[in-house]
């Protein structure tokens, strides 16, 4: 464990909770709304909340690079040894829908990997926090993924497409009923053993993974892509291949069927 890491992880909690005070601002009015480039929808509050995150962070480790979704990205953060990388609102969708499955994330990133991280979900006053060699959290509370082994009588939360992606159609697993728009969500969801896994397509985002990754690996889990192969961040591109989060036992076993299925 470090120093910083404890350190980074109170400065990121504190700031991720006024973030999400600002949030719940937003969410209970009517903020304008409109379609990026590739049809996702972002809203006033992404855009009021990314400026408050970056004022805030840059403010507090000045040295430390940036990436968000809502902000360019001018390659900077290459240079840096340490990355603060924020998604202002993880779940738009749900969030322009006023739902309650969305989340302000914000993971702290060095050599690639989660270092540092928290997802807080204001509408119901929810907390994850991981550090590396600490374990990981919910208000407070350690969390642990499933010890479940069995891919047939695993509960997974996936879309039909990461299924398909995975080449487990014919798998029997149960599908989990509450499918989260969040993917930082979803994955918060294995670390804390409501669900015992989550596949996620192509394209997912190191703002998506930053904070949910060091969460997940803290409660004993693993992230991977379909290979098995780690996820490493703040690479050249910010985009991933598709990729799962299980526990240990259960990792290998859907592994296993991805192989099998694939060849």
């Amino acid at each position: 464990m470090s120093d910083i890491d404890r350190k980074d992880l109170d400065m990121i909690s504190a700031v991720a909770r006024e973030a999400g005070a600002l949030a719940l601002e937003y969410f209970r009015g009517d903020p304008r709304r409109w379609n990026k480039h590739d049809q996702s929808i972002v809203t006033e509050a992404d855009i009021a909340l990314d400026d408050l995150l970056h004022a805030r962070l840059t403010g507090y480790r000045p040295d430390y690079g940036w990436l968000s979704e809502e902000r360019p990205d001018d390659g900077s953060r290459h240079e840096a040894a340490r990355v603060i990388i924020v998604d202002p609102i993880d779940g738009t969708r749900a969030f322009v829908e006023r739902t309650d499955e969305w989340v302000v994330s914000i993971g702290v990133v060095e050599n690639g990997a989660s270092v540092a991280g928290v997802l807080y979900n204001p509408v119901r006053d929810e907390l994850w926090a991981a550090r590396s060699g600490s374990g990981a959290t919910l208000n407070g509370a350690k969390l642990a993924v499933s010890d479940c082994s069995s891919l047939e009588s695993a509960k997974i939360a996936a879309s039909k497409k990461a299924i398909a992606q995975a080449g487990v159609e014919n798998a029997r697993f149960a599908e989990d009923r509450r499918f989260l728009k969040s993917l930082a969500h979803r994955l918060a969801r294995v670390a804390s053993g409501d669900v015992d896994a989550a596949l996620a397509t192509s394209g997912s985002a190191d703002w998506d993974l930053a904070a949910a990754l060091v969460i997940v690996q803290e409660a004993g889990g693993i992230v991977t892509d379909f290979e098995g192969a780690p996820i490493r961040l703040n690479g050249a591109s910010a985009r991933h291949p598709a990729f799962f989060a299980a526990g240990r036992r259960l990792h290998g076993a859907i592994l296993a069927a991805i192989g099998h299925e694939n060849t």
